[in-house]
């Protein structure tokens, strides 16, 4: 009888290692190098001044998505659909700004949709700072990571406090992680 614990628990310590180690799992996480990506943008949002050079605008800004890639020679290219809620903090005397957004990105004809924040910080003209993934569906489930990225949207001020956006974004090398 004593024989027969000693070994359960030697099977039971054994599977546990095996397991925490991270070999005894069925999922692997890949990771995936998009390469190259860029954005461009327009959009519309609500322009708070608040004196002294400071501005808040609030808007929607949409695009597409391009990720290029190398596939042994050829490059190989992918679009999206981009949508994001941008809050914008202007301080224009002191040439500063920064942005928070919150992406929807929309692949492959609606079968893949992946959720991303991003914030940066920078001058009026443009601000670098990250783009994290966090969640998504279809091909997406499960996506995650944080890459680099810049960006830049100016607000034009049409009539009574709204504004017209235009912008862009660049990943240098936009990576992202699948379960």
């Amino acid at each position: 009888m004593k024989n027969i614990v000693y070994t359960a628990l030697i099977l039971t310590t054994g599977v546990a290692l095996y397991c925490w180690e991270g070999t005894g799992s069925m999922a692997h996480a890949k990771t995936v190098e998009a390469g190259e990506s860029n954005a461009s943008w327009k959009g519309t949002g609500e322009i708070y001044n608040f004196g002294d050079g400071e501005q808040v605008i609030s808007g929607i800004v949409k695009g597409v998505l391009m990720a290029r890639h190398k596939d042994q020679a050829k490059t190989v290219v992918h679009s999206s659909k981009l949508t994001c809620a941008v809050r914008v903090n202007l301080n224009r005397k002191q040439d500063q700004h920064t942005e928070d957004g919150l992406c929807t990105i929309v692949a492959h004809e609606g079968k893949d949709i992946a959720y991303a924040q991003w914030k940066c910080t920078g001058t009026m003209k443009e601000c670098g700072g990250e783009f994290t993934f966090t969640g998504g569906a279809g091909g997406f489930t499960g996506i995650s990571d944080t890459t680099p990225f810049h960006t830049s949207i100016v607000f034009d001020l049409q009539e009574k406090g709204t504004g017209r956006a235009v912008g862009y974004a660049v990943w240098p090398n936009l990576t992202y992680t699948l379960p």
